[in-house]
């Protein structure tokens, strides 16, 4: 059940109804990196099918400056033929490093996730379609 803060149970975020883990933005932001650098609002726009909810881009610069800060992007600021300059972002090996982590990370999160679900349709009878809760 969503909470007025738009929270769950769990204290992440409700992503159509289902929990975000915290701080997803990291991980997507880098691996968007490790495919190509890019303009901070095209980031933005290629967040959308990975992170599943719309981000302002206030929030996409500060993470993008704090990583940055962490040494995990660096950032240059390139001239635009359409207007004003803009700042390219890359990841470093530093941010490479951190993307493995968090992978790892989410994968072990995924595994005992699966298990439990599994162990909840096996005791309780209900099947979980990823859009709700299902008789079965």
């Amino acid at each position: 059940m969503a909470h007025h803060n738009g929270s769950s149970p769990g204290g992440a975020e409700s992503i159509h109804g289902h929990p975000r883990p915290k701080k997803f933005l990291r991980p997507c932001l880098l691996l968007l990196l490790v495919e190509e650098p890019a303009y901070g609002y095209e980031l933005r726009e290629k967040l959308a099918p990975i992170s599943a909810k719309p981000r302002d881009m206030g929030t996409v610069y500060r993470a993008l400056n704090n990583m940055e800060e962490e040494g995990l992007v660096v950032s240059s600021w390139e001239r635009s033929a359409e207007g004003p300059r803009r700042r390219r972002y890359d990841i470093t090996q530093s941010g490479r490093a951190a993307l493995e982590l968090l992978a790892d990370e989410m994968s072990g999160t995924r595994d005992v996730i699966g298990g439990f679900l599994e162990r909840y349709q096996v005791d309780i009878g209900i099947q979980l379609s990823g859009e709700g809760l299902t008789a079965g």
